[in-house]
């Protein structure tokens, strides 16, 4: 994919100050130079950003305190594109994005926000005819087999100072399992062993593969199917001469292939219209039980009226008793108060009110004796009244009798007649039942014939899967694995080569040795004369570790020029390579530098020599920029250079010019 970085334009919050535009060249090295903290490193993190990074990775400080938005003018095959991210201020980042496409750009005085990050992302996967089709297929079931993204490229472009001279991370953002995972699957569409042909026939595998495992489960439910009917066949034939289906059975079926039951059940099925089977509607079953219901209903009245009478009786019974009770008790007062009347004549007639038995005068005895008097007449009145109860009672305890024997013997005869009815309802339903039992069996029967009787659908079925089976062995075949793989080494081996070559020119320990791109683990393998195999990690050596890492870059893209589809931006940033050789502070001067640290020097020359070699090689098709502390007499003999500045004091600006800091 070509894309090479024209500009970075940083827009300051203070709109009266002017834009802060850094100039890159194609094809060649461009170098920024100058002290830390000074926002060399800052470069790498705002392209990233720009090109469609999940996460605004720019140092948090000063660039980011006083920059709104961060651009990079692009230049691609046919167009040139800006992109301009705003500064996500405290988040992590911001979906704030201006770009603009065309033959030429004109950059705006103060961009506004008319797009989103995925379009720039999706415009890039466009641009470098990415694959829309994802790597999940029979040989990939791992979880990161979405479909490849321009972000993936990123390993490839990328070389932070965290990352130039890691002795366990190679590629950009390998060291998170999900970056890593993901480049280990895309690794063969990088390296042109796979294409997007390629992934269409590997999920056309993957469906038609699916296919033929549902033709495979429907043709074994058939078959089993069968195998059942074969092994029941015989109690089937047993249950029709049960039924009297079998018109004349025979007395012996020893010796029967499949195809006598079959015949035999075929007429059982044909004559069950000639059969005198009982025809018992559910309307006759549920006038039955709705009698019974209606039985049920008059049964507990009866029990009811019943239960009425027999609670009456008892009451009847105890308030007769109490009667008899009563006239006693009244009769034994009666009885006490039956001199009243002698007493009440003889004081009458005497004036003076003397009493006849002591001769003594009681002038108020007349009264008491009134009083008494009354009560005796209420007595015989109350006991008069009462000698009528008990036949009345005895009349109505005759009724309630005669009634609880009527209703007695309804209730014996409801429950006799409920009684004829339910064995009755009981006898049509289990007739019923027999008959809806023949007539299943014969829809099982027929079922089962049916069920065997599909021989052209197993044969349609079969030639489905013949014919599924030729398409997957044809796909995979032209799929086959081993072919990819020799494709993927062939590319491996070629990439090998000229890292050993590089690593030559760098003059690093074990150059002579196998050096060999291992794409399962995702570094470098030596393998020496005796045999040994060692990975990066074990080599040792800052300057190897840096050396094989800048090596490594160059080779890539040296190669993935020579595809026809090269889905890798053409662009390489490296961010202080030189760290290894100066780990605290660079000379302040080129003539302190020679005298002091010619070695270092000699090794950052070899460094900017390899570059050099990559874009003669390239026909200068590859950018490559740098940020470093070495000064230029580290690579003024590389011809390739384009000088960008020196962000040091009393120099050049630094990222952040002195404009915007001054107030």
């Amino acid at each position: 994919m070509k894309l090479s970085i024209l500009k970075i334009i940083l827009w300051p919050k203070d709109k009266t100050k002017e834009q802060r535009i850094i100039q890159f060249k194609e094809g060649c090295i461009n170098v920024i130079t100058g002290d830390s903290k000074t926002g060399k490193s800052s470069i790498t993190w705002i392209i990233d950003y720009c090109l469609g990074s999940g996460k605004c990775s720019i140092p948090v400080g000063m660039i980011r305190k006083l920059t709104d938005w961060f651009g990079i003018h692009l230049k691609l095959a046919n167009t040139e594109m800006l992109i301009v991210r705003r500064n996500p201020g405290e988040k992590q980042s911001t979906n704030e994005i201006y770009w603009d496409e065309g033959i030429t750009i004109e950059i705006p005085y103060y961009p506004q926000k008319n797009g989103r990050v995925e379009d720039i992302v999706n415009r890039f996967n466009q641009i470098s005819r990415l694959p829309s089709l994802d790597f999940k297929s029979s040989e990939q079931v791992s979880g990161y087999g979405s479909r490849p993204s321009f972000r993936d490229m990123a390993a490839f472009n990328f070389q932070p100072q965290h990352i130039v001279a890691n002795p366990f991370t190679l590629y950009y953002k390998a060291d998170t399992t999900e970056h890593r995972e993901k480049l280990k699957i895309i690794f063969p569409l990088v390296f042109g062993a796979i294409d997007s042909e390629t992934l269409a026939k590997q999920r056309q595998l993957t469906e038609l593969e699916a296919q033929a495992r549902k033709v495979q489960r429907d043709l074994a439910t058939l078959h089993n199917a069968n195998r059942v009917w074969e092994g029941e066949i015989q109690s089937y034939y047993l249950q029709a001469k049960e039924y009297g289906l079998i018109s004349s059975p025979s007395e012996s079926t020893e010796g029967w292939s499949i195809e006598n039951y079959i015949s035999e059940l075929r007429k059982a099925t044909a004559t069950i219209e000639t059969l005198d089977v009982p025809k018992i509607s559910d309307e006759a079953i549920a006038i039955a039980a709705k009698e019974i219901a209606e039985l049920i209903h008059q049964e507990d009245e009866s029990s009811r009226q019943i239960g009425i009478r027999r609670r009456r009786l008892t009451k009847i019974d105890a308030l007769a008793n109490s009667v008899s009770e009563y006239i006693h008790s009244l009769s034994d007062h009666k009885d006490r108060l039956s001199g009243i009347g002698w007493l009440e004549k003889k004081l009458s007639s005497n004036e003076k009110f003397r009493c006849p038995l002591c001769n003594t005068v009681h002038p108020e005895a007349v009264e008491e004796l009134m009083k008494l008097s009354e009560l005796a007449t209420h007595y015989k009145d109350l006991t008069k009244s009462l000698e009528s109860a008990p036949a009345k009672l005895d009349k109505e305890e005759a009724e309630l009798r005669t009634e609880l024997k009527y209703f007695t013997e309804q209730l014996d005869v409801i429950r006799e007649k409920r009684k004829e009815l339910e064995d009755k309802s009981e006898e049509l339903a289990a007739l019923r039942q027999q008959t809806r039992q023949i007539f299943l069996f014969i829809g099982r029967i027929q079922q089962a014939l049916k069920n065997y009787q599909e021989d052209s659908i197993i044969d349609e079925l079969q030639n489905e899967y013949r014919s599924l089976h030729e398409r997957i062995t044809k796909l995979r075949k032209q799929l086959d694995p081993k072919q990819k793989k020799v494709r993927l080494q062939r590319a491996i081996s070629i990439v090998s080569k000229r890292i050993a070559e590089y690593s030559k020119i760098l003059e690093l320990e074990h150059w002579s040795e196998d050096v060999t791109l291992n794409e399962k683990e995702l570094t470098l393998q030596f393998t020496s004369v005796e045999g040994r195999r060692d990975f990066l990690w074990e080599i040792g050596s800052g300057a190897n570790w840096m050396g094989y890492h800048i090596a490594t870059f160059l080779s890539l893209h040296e190669y993935f020029l020579t595809l026809k589809n090269n889905l890798v931006p053409t662009f390489l940033i490296f961010d202080q390579p030189s760290q290894v050789y100066y780990p605290e502070k660079w000379p302040e001067n080129e003539k302190q530098q020679e005298i002091q640290v010619p070695d270092d020097i000699a090794g950052v020359r070899r460094v900017f020599t390899a570059m050099d070699e990559a874009i003669l090689n390239t026909s200068g098709d590859l950018q490559i920029i740098v940020t470093e502390h070495a000064g230029s007499n580290t690579w003024r003999h590389a011809k390739s250079i384009n000088f960008i500045g020196n962000w040091r004091k009393g120099e050049d600006e630094f990222l952040i010019p002195r404009s915007w800091v001054d107030s």
